[in-house]
């Protein structure tokens, strides 16, 4: 097996005593079979040695091809970390990174790459966000990976990276999204963190009576009316029972306006547009976190992706910020935080380096995590995490802990590109219209979103 003659030193061992753990019998028996594996493990490391010199000596170089749509600097920064680790480690394999933008180039681009030949190893994505990948056998079925069995996930992280029953990526981080606040202003201020949404308008109405921006505004990026609504829909739906709502929408079943909820979202959300910047529907991801670090505002509604960035952006200025969830209502600590797999990747089986790849993403979820969730502060899906990792990141952690949250792989499925791109476009329309003045009602929003999204379905069929 690949993984067997990758592994890095140490880890078989670890491996094998992970396992004996739960075995039964006596000290001595124990004793033995460790040794026994400890021996094999020895053997192993030493195949492994010796073909991969084999394979230098041949001069036979296999190039590893990862299609990805991280733009930070710090996952990019990271990503060639960890491949200078594995290249250091594995003589003879080598990478070619691309790089498009999600919302825009990503999938188009990546078809293009897979119908002209130009066979990537590697392609980011949540598998069920890319169902033709699935249906035309560019992903490889990874549901018996012993690694990935490994990594003592629930069921709902393995949703997260599956389709039709079947895994079909590899799991490296979660991500989630929330405010972000300046701790300096809410101390200068007198302010707490609210745990219901009259709190949270009472935070925001003292901000503005002080002549400080609540919100620092993010409404140049797509996601942002994704991100905003889903802290209230998720839970909802999640406390109804709908975990097909999003199945249902795509196939036409229900329409978005069945949901209560969603016009709740909207109106959730009103409230944190109360005093938007001038500046709102031009700041995009990189302009808001300047603004946000600068102290121009007190808060950011975006996700813990950004903590890396923030953290780059702000080095040695001594910029202090955390994180609370959104309350929806004014039920104390209503607010519950959603939670999804953020980077995960799927192999190729057609291309020429499929083992290679395969080896590098086990790699990565193992002997390599730690370079990856340190130099990117992004917390692994395993949970495990170091001293090195910020106070903010280890809020979040503590909250996935505690249970407060609401994981995308509860529901039957997420929506696909087509209908999260419509999705986002309408919303953001509704920003727009509501931060210059001439809000439309949420109705008229709702009216929209389906519209987009009867087209979708009519053209599909």
């Amino acid at each position: 097996m690949y993984w067997k003659k990758y592994m890095a030193p140490g880890l078989s061992v670890m491996l094998a005593m992970a396992g004996l753990m739960g075995c039964s019998g006596g000290a001595e028996e124990t004793t033995q079979a460790a040794a026994e594996q400890t021996e094999a493990a020895a053997e192993g490391e030493t195949e492994a040695a010796e073909e991969t010199e084999a394979a230098a000596e041949s001069g036979e170089e296999k190039v590893i091809t990862v299609f990805h749509y991280m733009g930070q600097s710090v996952k990019q920064d990271a990503l060639q970390k960890l491949e200078e680790a594995y290249m250091e480690a594995n003589p003879g394999v080598t990478f070619e990174n691309v790089f498009y933008n999600q919302g825009t180039d990503y999938f188009p681009q990546l078809s293009t790459a897979l119908a002209s030949g130009e066979q990537p190893d590697i392609i980011m994505g949540n598998p069920a966000m890319y169902p033709d990948l699935i249906e035309n056998g560019y992903a490889m079925d990874l549901s018996e990976n012993e690694v990935i069995k490994n990594m003592g996930l629930d069921q709902y992280d393995l949703n997260d990276v599956s389709a039709n029953g079947k895994v079909y990526a590899v799991p490296i981080d979660f991500k989630t999204s929330g405010i972000f606040y300046n701790k300096k202003i809410f101390e200068e201020q007198g302010l707490t963190v609210p745990t219901t949404r009259s709190e949270l308008k009472d935070v925001i109405e003292k901000l503005h009576a002080a002549g400080i921006d609540p919100f620092i505004d993010v409404y140049a990026e797509g996601s942002t009316g994704d991100l905003e609504t889903r802290s209230t829909i998720w839970p909802r739906a999640v406390e109804a029972g709908d975990l097909d709502i999003f199945e249902k929408w795509m196939t036409g079943e229900a329409k978005v306006a069945d949901y209560p909820y969603i016009e709740e979202s909207l109106s959730v959300w009103d409230d944190r547009m109360l005093y938007p910047r001038t500046d709102a529907m031009a700041n995009n991801q990189d302009k808001s976190l300047e603004l946000f670090i600068a102290g121009e505002g007190a808060m950011i509604f975006t996700g813990n992706w950004n903590i890396g960035e923030i953290e780059a952006k702000g080095a040695g200025s001594g910029f202090e910020y955390d994180f609370f969830v959104p309350p929806i209502d004014d039920t104390e600590n209503s607010g519950k935080m959603g939670v999804l797999v953020d980077q995960c990747f799927m192999v190729n089986p057609n291309s020429d380096a499929t083992e290679e790849a395969l080896g590098f993403l086990e790699y990565w979820v193992t002997d390599g995590a730690m370079i990856w969730s340190e130099g990117t502060m992004m917390p692994l899906i395993t949970g495990v995490s170091s001293d090195n990792m910020l106070p903010v990141v280890k809020t979040i952690a503590d909250i996935k802990a505690s249970g407060n949250y609401v994981s995308q792989g509860a529901f039957t499925k997420p929506m696909d590109t087509e209908f999260t791109n419509a999705w986002r476009k309408a919303l953001i329309s509704y920003a727009e219209s509501v931060v210059t003045g001439n809000p439309m009602t949420h109705e008229e929003c709702i009216a929209n979103i389906q519209a987009l999204f009867d087209d979708i379905i009519a053209t599909s069929n």
